[in-house]
């Protein structure tokens, strides 16, 4: 594989820097992709963790570019460094910061890009003040998001495993609700002084062969099964969730979960 220096197969470091690109990231930002445009010279990924789409948008703006990519994992932004250097992409940089308070001057960017970050932000809007105050005026915040209807066959069956328990529900219901709508995010944009420019939306599946499957998927260990845990309120439950979703999978021959995604362009005002 190696060309021209680029990649060594052979080099014990270079390996880890060939990762797969985490599926659930991938899935929006393919959406982020098709629709982002592409005339900034100067643009910030605001959440760019290891690295994506930081490295791929700076590829694609290319060499005149300037792309910076902030968030406050240090562990993250120092695999986005070594990716930068593997794939010698020098116009993409990484800063450490928080999205509610960023480390730039007023209309410093042309474009940010924020791909599945919004469900994260501990108060988004403070976050998308200052995209406001970082935007050149007129220029462009393009998001993807997960909205509500998530899962929602996951969903539906963790309620009826927790049916009778009124805790449990209060704090599924709570889990759900915390993701919006793309018209809930539009009108926090628009409270933040941006102008809606485009919105596009697609709905994807995720298969699976069975309840454990999904339950012991390496990604939902991480980033959901967790929260899950908190909900169910024992591994009881939890083990009677994976009953519940295996039946579903035998009904139908896989265990097929929905996410509805939005992509959200907003130009400053």
């Amino acid at each position: 594989m190696s060309q021209g220096g680029l990649f060594d197969e052979s080099h014990a470091p270079d390996p880890a820097l060939f990762d797969e690109l985490p599926l659930w990231s991938s899935l929006a930002g393919q959406l982020l992709l098709e629709h982002v445009p592409l005339t900034a010279r100067r643009a910030l990924d605001l959440g760019c963790g290891a690295g994506f789409p930081l490295l791929e948008l700076a590829e694609r703006l290319g060499p005149g570019s300037l792309v910076a990519g902030v968030d406050p994992w240090f562990s993250a932004l120092r695999r986005a460094r070594q990716k930068r250097e593997a794939w010698r992409v020098p116009h993409a940089h990484v800063v450490a910061g928080d999205g509610a308070r960023l480390p730039f001057r007023d209309a410093a960017f042309e474009l940010i890009v924020v791909n599945l970050g919004v469900n994260n932000f501990d108060d988004a809007d403070a976050v998308f003040a200052e995209c406001r105050r970082v935007l050149e005026p007129g220029a462009s915040l393009a998001l993807t998001s997960n909205v509500t209807g998530h899962m929602r066959q996951l969903y539906d069956a963790f309620e009826r495993v927790l049916a009778g328990d009124a805790a449990a529900l209060e704090r599924l219901r709570a889990n759900v609700a915390h993701r919006g709508s793309a018209a809930s995010l539009a009108a926090r944009l628009e409270a933040a002084r941006f102008r809606i420019a485009a919105t596009h939306t697609r709905e994807v599946p995720m298969r699976y062969a069975s309840g454990r499957a999904l339950l012991e998927h390496h990604f939902v260990r991480f980033g959901f099964r967790p929260d899950w845990e908190v909900v169910a309120g024992s591994r009881e439950a939890i083990a009677r969730l994976e009953i519940e979703l295996d039946r579903n999978a035998a009904s139908a021959g896989e265990l097929r979960l929905t996410v509805p995604l939005v992509y959200i362009e907003a130009r400053a005002g």
